[in-house]
């Protein structure tokens, strides 16, 4: 009898050894509904990804073509983009984005579920639709895309099981070339939420949206009474508003502002680089959102400031008083009117030195409270974070090609080997490798201007 007893327990013990703790792949997949217009849809160029985002992988997930697969470009380059340059697939903000939930949560499989139609008003994306309003803006003929994506939602929760745990939403300025259709911005977008959360069961499921920013546009815009402007989005003050006050009146809201984001030529879509920032804007959100840290979570807990100062940073500490004061001397030569502030007549369109796309974009990093003006203190302060973070890469720039790959920064940055990797990825943007002074300064910039470390 023991004889027969002895095998069946042996078999019953190993089968237990081998038990191990759960995959990621036997997990429901964590899956985020993406949708909006042509920012979401994406004039991102695949052919200036790096392979492992061209690729994709196993743990992060699109549902397309009706069957879960490996999040990567695939949708051909349309006329339009192939004017600017596009030669094979396009991407939205989702490739960033889902990449930088996967280094955040390892042990999970993340799935993108994306829907989105360029040039499409919030009023095609109503949940009670219907053609003589959608007409409002002429796209009646499109139906009601909130019932195609919600349809496409629920093939994604049939084909596998998922958890869906957020609606990142990008899309503007479909709405803001009619003053009437621009005012009813903020009921059109909470009647949206409500509709998702209640189609996918999820009651507080947390919503992330972009809000476009330029230099004079600032982040706060409680105080701000819309008024119609020229051109083409004359109505483009009461979305900005509207989405700006949908933080308080959306719960479980985040707004991620996406302030002077790199574009096409000639062109309201944001290019290569720019769509993956916004992908780690909104991965930046959507964390900040559930309490849980992204940047200070992919380095150990190392505060921005921290990491600045270990590079070698010293801030104004560092400056001698005569740099300071030639600082100073400039800023008052700039001055034409002599009123203590640099307006953008007098440094962007006056001034003589650079091209004007540079002065416009060093008076908007120096715009510290995006108030449109540059103080003495905020033209100085940009002065001193500039100057040292390009002395800073000099250094690390062993063969004097004005970027610096990833041997170049381990071998020169000073930084522990576990932070060499993370903080290397965190400059490198775009992700190809190596770093050019424009991206660099980016983060170096944002990172100083962290008054709590904590950005």
């Amino acid at each position: 009898m023991l004889r027969h007893v002895m095998p069946g327990l042996f078999i019953a013990a190993v089968a237990a050894l081998c038990v191990t703790p759960a995959s990621a792949a036997d997990k429901p997949i964590k899956a985020f509904i993406c949708a909006g217009q042509s920012n979401m849809v994406g004039w991102g160029d695949s052919t200036k990804l790096p392979d492992d985002l061209r690729k994709g992988n196993d743990r992060v997930l699109m549902f397309e073509d009706g069957k879960w697969q490996p999040l990567r470009p695939h949708q051909p380059a349309n006329g339009g983009q192939r004017r600017a340059g596009l030669t094979e697939f396009s991407f939205g903000p989702e490739i960033a984005f889902a990449n930088e939930l996967a280094k955040a949560w390892p042990d999970e499989t993340i799935g993108i579920i994306k829907f989105a139609i360029g040039g499409t008003s919030l009023l095609a994306w109503k949940p009670d639709w219907s053609k003589e309003d959608a007409d409002r803006v002429g796209q009646g003929r499109l139906g009601s895309l909130y019932k195609r994506l919600m349809a496409k939602v629920e093939a994604a929760k049939q084909s596998r099981d998922i958890e869906i745990v957020g609606f990142l939403w990008l899309q503007g300025g479909g709405d803001m070339k009619k003053v009437d259709v621009a005012r009813e911005y903020l009921d059109n977008l909470k009647s949206l939420v409500t509709a998702v959360r209640k189609a996918t069961g999820v009651a507080d499921l947390p919503f992330i949206y972009g809000s476009p920013r330029n230099g004079e546009v600032p982040d706060d815009l409680s105080n701000l009474v819309p008024e119609v402007r020229i051109g083409r989005y004359v109505a483009a003050e009461w979305v900005l508003k509207a989405q700006f006050d949908a933080q308080e009146a959306i719960t479980n809201s985040k707004m991620a502002i996406l302030r002077d984001i790199e574009k096409h030529p000639q062109n309201v879509h944001y290019n290569t680089a720019g769509q993956l920032e916004v992908g780690k804007l909104f991965a930046e959100a959507f964390l900040d959102q559930i309490g849980q840290p992204n940047q200070m979570s992919r380095t150990g807990g190392t505060t921005p400031l921290a990491i600045l100062a270990m590079l070698g940073a010293k801030g104004e500490a560092g400056v001698q008083p005569t740099k300071l004061e030639e600082y100073r001397r400039i800023f008052g030569f700039i001055d034409a009117n002599d009123d203590g502030e640099l307006s953008t007549k007098e440094f962007v369109d006056d001034g003589k030195y650079m091209t004007r796309q540079a002065r416009q974009g060093i008076f908007r990093a120096s715009d510290a409270n995006g108030d449109g003006v540059l103080s003495e203190k905020e033209y100085v302060t940009n002065r001193i974070i500039t100057d040292e973070a390009k002395a800073i890469m000099a250094k690390m720039d062993e063969d004097g090609d004005s970027k610096v790959g990833r041997k170049e920064f381990f071998g020169h940055c000073g930084l522990p080997n576990h932070l060499s990797k993370a903080v290397f990825n965190e400059f490198d943007t775009d992700g190809n490798g190596e770093l050019v002074v424009p991206e660099y300064l980016r983060v170096w910039g944002r990172w100083a201007r962290s008054a709590d470390g904590d950005q």
